[in-house]
């Protein structure tokens, strides 16, 4: 048993030594789907809309083939409602979303030292940090119907749900430019478990956003490896 024990942290002490820390920052589109039930709204439609993923980065390499990688990140989880009745066709909204995330992921990765391939997998929780709405509304009366821009912030209600949380995976291409700086590309798709909308009390209306994201990012190299 002794002999099991030291065998084990002899393997964890060589792990350590050529353990590597990275942080970094990256930035680049997130392009979002949101998921809802009509419920007989035949009008309404939902269409993708594009916004922005910014952030930090850090991984921490276990061994040559094995990372923990844990991003925090300023992302836009954006989507549009369209009206498709005849006299309400110009009739739409963008709903602007911004969220603090947080993703934590298990980082497998293969090739050569210069050039190597990433499939990363984990979790993320987020927090709902404001909501923007612009678009076409309308009115009318007795004998026309007539249209209205917006633009707008749009507060908190009780039916909103502003911590977030889910799964997500993806993967990257990291490319050695110096001995200690990698050029990042990331495609990531996160997938939310938690509606942003809590339903009212004779209606389950759940809603719930999947966002691709596209990054590209640089990062630095903390701590070498006992072979450099």
């Amino acid at each position: 048993m002794k002999r099991i024990l030291f065998l084990l942290l002899l393997c964890f002490l060589q792990q350590t030594a050529v353990a590597q820390w990275f942080v970094g920052v990256r930035g680049g589109v997130a392009n979002t789907i949101i998921s809802r039930s009509h419920a007989d709204r035949v009008d309404e439609t939902y269409h993708n809309l594009c916004g922005y993923d910014f952030g930090i980065n850090s991984r921490y390499d276990v061994n040559p083939w094995l990372s923990i990688r844990a991003d925090l990140g300023l992302m836009q989880r954006n989507h549009r409602l369209q009206r498709h009745l005849n006299y309400l066709s110009p009739v739409y909204t963008n709903h602007l979303n911004t969220y603090l995330t947080l993703p934590l992921m298990a980082d497998f990765s293969f090739g050569g030292t210069t050039l190597r391939g990433h499939l990363m997998l984990g979790a993320f929780c987020g927090y709902w940090l404001g909501q923007h709405v612009n678009g076409t509304t309308y009115g009318m009366t007795d004998y026309d119907v007539y249209f209205i821009d917006f633009d707008e912030q749009r507060p908190f209600t009780r039916e909103n749900r502003r911590f977030d949380a889910g799964i997500l995976g993806g993967i990257g291409l990291n490319y050695r430019l110096t001995q200690c700086l990698n050029l990042n590309l990331d495609a990531l798709l996160y997938y939310d478990l938690i509606s942003h909308h809590k339903g009212y009390p004779n209606l389950q209306d759940y809603r719930y956003l999947s966002t691709y994201s596209v990054t590209l990012g640089i990062s630095y190299q903390l701590t070498k490896n006992a072979q450099q």
